[in-house]
């Protein structure tokens, strides 16, 4: 059977943390196993409509795959470059698919919602605000949950805790640190990945400057000090302090800790893969609050860091959630690799109907 001709949209890896690039780990592999060869993955910021080689590509596709995450909220701009993709492409005659994604608050988005050949939210939040404007999406969980992790199987020992995109809550999270000295601070930023073989060459030069910048603010993070007060200055500077630059090695450090306390998403993601207990807080959307009510955890959210790690001594998974769990992550393993099946299926079926479509026209013309 042929292979299919794929463009990703929203390539979040450049964003250089741990979860992205898991999720962009995730995608290659599964649409590998699925058929699809994907040609060009755009950075998330490459804006399609003032790229017309692009454009030209997007016409030659099978489809064109758009990696929502936590972008499709509030009708942010990139948000609405998607959903307009999604328009361009239906007026091509490409299947355009929006996977992995959120929903939240959007108004003009909608309008463009019903342009995507098929809607894949992470969470039922998301898709019940789809439903309400009449479109219909399906749910498949966060794709770093698609993620076989084989434990190394240690001793936990130690609480980690993490902040959040709100610097507010990071702020939080850094002074519960501090007050508890036993507490390891720990960031899920990386350094991003060389753009290299993913169909925009010119990008390589800019993602190893990219890099480069990285590895001297690493250094840098080194010569401050890090005060209860954190100034915004700072923020970026304790997060490079605090990273772990391999996404294994990271997936290792969950896997030998007792637990962590965090106020971001992906970080949650990646403690149900690697079997972590947790304490959780809001973000800035509803995602994690959508993730816990679906994995049956919704008891592990938590209104500050103050109170997680009061209650930290009773963090350990109950045998009823270690079962909860093990079961959401084998039935979101089965939902991504249905979902990319389903994409390919329905590709493929588009393919084969504008051929006979443009065999009927030959041959109206021939008669």
């Amino acid at each position: 059977m042929a292979r299919l001709k794929a463009i990703l949209f929203n390539d979040t890896s450049s964003e250089g943390h741990h979860g992205c690039q898991l999720v962009m780990r995730q995608i290659f592999t599964l649409a590998e196993r699925a058929g699809i060869d994907i040609q060009r993955a755009c950075p998330m910021y490459h804006d399609w409509q003032t790229d017309p080689d692009l454009q030209r590509d997007i016409q030659a596709a099978d489809l064109c795959i758009v990696n929502g995450e936590g972008t499709m909220h509030d009708d942010a701009p990139l948000a609405l470059r998607y959903g307009a993709l999604a328009r361009y492409c239906q007026e091509k005659g490409v299947p355009c698919f929006l996977i992995n994604s959120v929903w939240q608050n959007n108004v003009k988005l909608n309008a463009d919602a019903p342009c995507f050949t098929a809607l894949y939210m992470r969470d039922t939040m998301s898709q019940a605000a789809l439903a309400e404007v009449g479109v219909a999406a399906q749910v498949v969980p966060d794709l770093t949950l698609s993620y076989e992790h084989t434990p190394a199987g240690r001793s936990r020992r130690g609480v980690l805790v993490n902040g959040s995109v709100i610097v507010e809550r990071l702020r939080e999270a850094w002074q519960a640190k501090l007050a508890n000295p036993e507490l390891r601070y720990v960031s899920i930023r990386t350094v991003a990945p060389l753009q290299m073989g993913r169909g925009f060459d010119f990008y390589l030069m800019r993602s190893l400057r990219k890099r480069l910048k990285s590895y001297k603010r690493i250094v840098a993070s080194y010569f401050y000090r890090y005060p209860a007060d954190l100034p915004k200055s700072l923020i970026d500077r304790l997060r490079w302090r605090y990273s772990v630059l391999s996404t294994d090695r990271f997936l290792a450090l969950l896997g030998r800790s007792e637990g962590v306390i965090t106020g971001r998403f992906h970080l949650v993601t990646l403690c149900l893969v690697t079997g972590t207990p947790f304490f959780a807080l809001p973000s800035n959307t509803h995602k994690i609050e959508a993730l816990l009510a679906q994995a049956g955890l919704a008891g592990r959210l938590q209104p500050s860091y103050e109170r997680a790690l009061s209650g930290s001594a009773g963090m350990a998974f109950s045998e009823a959630e270690l079962a909860g769990i093990e079961r959401f992550l084998r039935e979101s393993r089965e939902k991504a690799a249905e979902m990319f099946g389903a994409m390919a299926q329905l590709a493929r079926n588009h393919r084969v109907a504008a051929t006979l479509t443009v065999a009927a026209v030959s041959h109206s013309h021939q008669q």
